[in-house]
């Protein structure tokens, strides 16, 4: 074994070693939560499939050996609900990874440990495919704020219709497709029904990247039902999404033997605790009274929006280091006692609406009728720039007193 390969294992070793309660705080101080959520914020716009999600860092001197490879893959096949088996296609996207995309690799490493125990909890208890836990890495690189230009958000990157269809709830306080409980939930129960229409995991999964519609069409061009023989008929960007699931899987599992290792590990799901809150309470009265910042408090609790619990008359399970559980107990009352005007009257905005653009339109004109500004109509729209198209819907939460 060379030394490279001990001297990566060791490291993985340490990065995956349970830590008692006085090492478990010395790495809570040298990891920079600021540091780590500005760089998911840099992250946030990246597309969902098969794009830049992962930073290449060059061509390595390394030659992959295809034997290796399908008797690894056999190992993972036997375990696995899913077809792991070698094949050309999957074999060309786990080259590419390893040259192109090794370093994204170790990040999703390093986040491993926050999301992989819960994904697999909940998946299990849905008795579904353990390795769809990786789809997340597919989809949004394990970042609960990346967001597509067509408007997905969150760790599963639920589009709007989708995630209101599973009982996702999304308003101007909480977007629970960034919840990382809810939105695996809610990931479960569509995944489950995707399966249970096609009953091949690969087709669903191709449902659930392009849509059930473009998935049939597919299968009634080539006339198959097999996904690898109906793949060649799926829209171009969907191709590479399973065989990019199938690298990931692969590369994840066998990481050490590519010279793949953690990079900027996040604090493990063992050691996240909740709290159940009635709002209002701000992030900053909270920051106050514990040990923990706004943007680590963000960092774990994407699911509201404006860094603020809302209510009265809401409860909220708040997610917390377990060693900020009794500051945050013993200071609840003297929390809410701090700077209590700056805590804003809560107020809902409606469910939104749908604008068909017309010939003449200009975001202009149209954020002036509905009392929005262009900068959110570009959000909530996953607009780059300025520029409609006659025939475009738009989504719209705007000022009830307009609507």
């Amino acid at each position: 074994m060379s030394l490279r390969l001990v001297l990566a294992l060791f490291i993985i070793f340490l990065g995956t070693t349970t830590y008692s309660q006085e090492d478990s705080l010395q790495v809570d101080t040298l990891f920079s939560w600021e540091e780590e959520w500005l760089q998911w914020c840099e992250q946030s716009s990246c597309v969902s499939t098969d794009t830049s999600l992962w930073n290449g860092i060059g061509e390595p001197n390394l030659e992959l050996d295809t034997t290796a490879i399908r008797d690894r893959l056999e190992i993972l096949d036997r375990s696995s609900e899913l077809d792991l088996r070698w094949n050309p296609i999957a074999h060309s996207r786990i080259a590419y990874y390893v040259k192109r995309r090794k370093q994204g690799l170790g990040t999703m490493l390093g986040r491993a440990p926050q999301y992989f125990p819960l994904f697999e909890e909940i998946l299990d208890r849905e008795e579904l495919p353990l390795e769809l836990k990786y789809l997340t890495v597919v989809e949004s690189a394990l970042n609960p704020e990346a967001r597509s230009h067509a408007g997905a958000r969150g760790l599963w990157q639920f589009m709007y219709y989708t995630a209101k269809a599973e009982g996702l709830r999304i308003d101007s306080y909480i977007d629970e497709r960034k919840d990382p409980v809810r939105a695996t939930e809610a990931a479960c129960k569509h995944l489950n029904r995707l399966y249970k229409r096609y009953d091949d995991w690969y087709l669903a999964l191709a449902a659930y990247n392009s849509g059930s519609g473009n998935v049939n069409k597919a299968i009634r061009r080539s006339g198959k039902k097999n996904y690898w023989e109906v793949r060649p008929f799926l829209p171009k960007e969907t191709r590479n999404y399973v065989p990019n699931l199938l690298a990931t899987i692969y590369l994840m599992e066998y990481h050490a033997e590519y010279g793949i290792i953690p990079k900027n590990p996040l604090p493990g799901y063992a050691g996240i605790d909740t709290v159940m809150v009635e709002g209002p309470l701000r992030f900053d009265q909270i920051a106050e009274y514990t040990p923990l910042s706004e943007s680590e408090l963000a960092a774990y609790n994407p699911i509201f929006r404006k860094q603020i619990i809302p209510g009265p008359g809401e409860y909220w399970a708040v997610n917390l280091p377990s060693r900020a559980i009794p500051a945050f107990i013993e200071n609840e009352d003297s929390m809410r006692q701090f700077k209590p005007e700056l805590t804003p009257e809560i107020k809902y905005e409606p469910e939104p609406v749908y604008y068909r653009v017309k010939s003449g339109d200009v975001l202009g004109t149209i954020a002036q009728k509905y009392g929005v500004s262009v900068k959110h109509l570009k959000e909530w729209n996953g607009l780059s720039g300025t520029t409609i198209r006659v025939g475009q819907r738009l989504i719209i939460h705007g000022d009830p007193s307009k609507l």
